[in-house]
């Protein structure tokens, strides 16, 4: 060995071996061999390529340094895996050598060590996901309760085992009319008037081995000083310390159930059906204005508590999310309404001229703008062929025709609006509207979800949705009301669809005199 190299080396335990410009090598360090490809190989002589196979490809940026147009190369990492259980890695470093001996300059290859370094490196990596792991299942786990609290129709209170608030839930806030910061840190005797009923149902469970304790009803006041019957069920969790409990109440208003008790009886099977009846339209609504709500109330609560800090494309984009959560209860609110006058029988139809090729597109292009910004709606107005006669006759007013304005803007915003919803996104609507002097053909074809054979018979039917629609959003109402707005106008709807492909809708409607 070079004694100048292991005068320079010998404290970094660093390996060298020097090549020519032909990649030969001309000269080793002692354990140069333990880092060649195969070991054995490295030897004056011989190809530096074929012991270092890192090399090939590299030739020129190798060459330049010999030249002088690059100072040095360093590759980083290099592993070898002859043991399995005990890998190596090193760092090989290039740079120009100059040969007292001779005119023609070599390259000084240094191998150092990495494989301590390397392998502290792969196990901090290692760690570092795990931990990363770990952080996003409790933050997702937390998450997910949090939103399932925060989503809950029933009210909610946590309380120590004083009986002292320490969480409470949306629903509990709007049952009782008190804030969160109201309620916490204070007794539960500032709600429930019984407190005493609460406080031996948690004696109670301590004493029964923990049993679960179900429809206990108690009166409370909510912050308008009205009296309301709650019926709580309770449980208790383990707090860190030993023996010490938080008690769990899930409560709903019972009020009107107890005045009915009281005040009336009603035969059985009527109750039994307005009860469905009720249960099925409040928990229609409780999904439906759930979520815009909840979209409502926490874009509101950014831009209250951080409005200062965020830029202007967020807080557009907040209010955006407030606009549309607001549009959709609007919407929602406007369907309830008209599917109770339509059952009520205080349904209207007013039929008057309109100029049905232009009310088309206009719709079209205010559903584009509400609901269809990822999907294309292409609409095509055909005017069927009539006689002659008929043609002299509607010259004057062959674009208007007598319909229901409103009722139809109803019809045809549903129908759009399903396309809209039960389609992938950047799919193809089509909407086609054909005419004669007798009537409007109106056939909107998608290629959604489809609706389901089973489902088909049930179709137009309030409240009922189809199997497949999963999470996509909807009360079940649009349909129906469509289905009555066409009967007003003593037309007739009917469809062909197919799961996974599509539907399409075929809407008749005869023009009025």
């Amino acid at each position: 060995m070079n004694p100048l190299f292991r005068k320079l080396l010998g404290t970094r335990q660093t390996e060298y071996f020097v090549v020519n410009h032909n990649f030969i090598i001309q000269e080793t360090s002692a354990e140069v061999q333990h880092y060649a490809d195969t070991p054995g190989d490295a030897l004056p002589g011989a190809d530096a390529r074929i012991s270092f196979p890192e090399l090939v490809g590299i030739e020129n940026i190798l060459m330049s340094i010999l030249i002088g147009r690059r100072p040095s190369f360093e590759l980083k990492g290099i592993a070898r895996f002859a043991d399995n259980n005990r890998p190596l890695y090193f760092d090989m470093l290039a740079v120009e050598h100059e040969n007292e001996q001779d005119t023609a300059s070599n390259l000084l290859i240094l191998i150092e060590d990495a494989t301590e370094k390397m392998v502290m490196k792969q196990s901090l990596i290692q760690r570092a996901n795990e931990a990363n792991l770990l952080a996003s299942a409790l933050a997702a786990s937390k998450d997910y309760i949090d939103k399932v609290i925060s989503s809950m129709g029933d009210a909610l209170l946590v309380t120590t085992t004083l009986g002292i608030i320490k969480t409470v839930n949306q629903s509990a806030q709007w049952l009782f009319g008190y804030s969160e910061p109201e309620l916490i840190d204070h007794p539960l005797s500032k709600i429930v008037v019984e407190e005493t009923l609460l406080y031996q149902a948690r004696h109670r469970y301590i004493l029964s081995q923990k049993e679960f304790l179900r429809e206990l009803e108690v009166i409370c006041t909510t912050k308008a000083g009205e009296e309301i019957w709650v019926e709580f069920s309770c449980s208790a969790i383990q707090t860190e310390l030993e023996g010490l409990y938080d008690f769990v109440y899930i409560g709903r208003d019972v009020t009107e159930r107890k005045q009915e008790e009281l005040e009336i009886r009603i035969s059985l099977a009527k109750e039994q059906e307005l009860r469905q009846v009720k249960s099925r339209f409040f928990s229609m609504l409780a999904h439906e204005f759930g979520n815009p709500l909840n979209t409502v109330l926490f874009a509101t609560q950014i831009l209250k508590e951080y409005g200062d800090e965020i830029t202007h494309e967020e807080k557009k984009e907040y209010l955006e999310h407030v606009k549309s959560a607001s549009k959709h209860m609007a919407q929602l609110l406007d369907d309830v309404r008209l599917l109770s006058s339509a059952e009520s029988g205080k349904l209207q139809f007013n039929p008057a001229p309109v100029e049905l090729q232009k009310f088309c597109t206009e719709l079209v292009e205010s559903v584009k703008i509400s609901y269809g910004k990822n999907h294309a709606i292409n609409f095509l107005y055909r005017k069927l062929p009539a006689s002659k006669k008929a043609d002299r006759e509607s010259e004057k007013t062959q674009h208007w025709r007598t319909l229901d304005a409103k009722l139809l803007r109803h019809i045809l915003t549903n129908l759009l609006s399903n396309a809209v919803k039960y389609s992938p996104i950047d799919s193809n609507i089509y909407f086609q509207l054909n005419c004669d002097n007798e009537k409007a053909t109106f056939k909107i074809k998608d290629a959604g979800i489809g609706i389901p054979i089973e489902d088909q018979a049930q179709l137009f039917e309030s409240y009922y949705r189809a199997q497949n629609v999963g999470k996509i959003p909807g009360t079940g109402l649009g349909l129906s009301i469509v289905k009555q707005c066409v009967d007003l106008h003593g037309g007739q709807i009917e469809f062909s669809s197919e799961t996974g492909l599509g539907t399409t809708f075929i809407v008749t409607i005869p023009f009025g005199k």
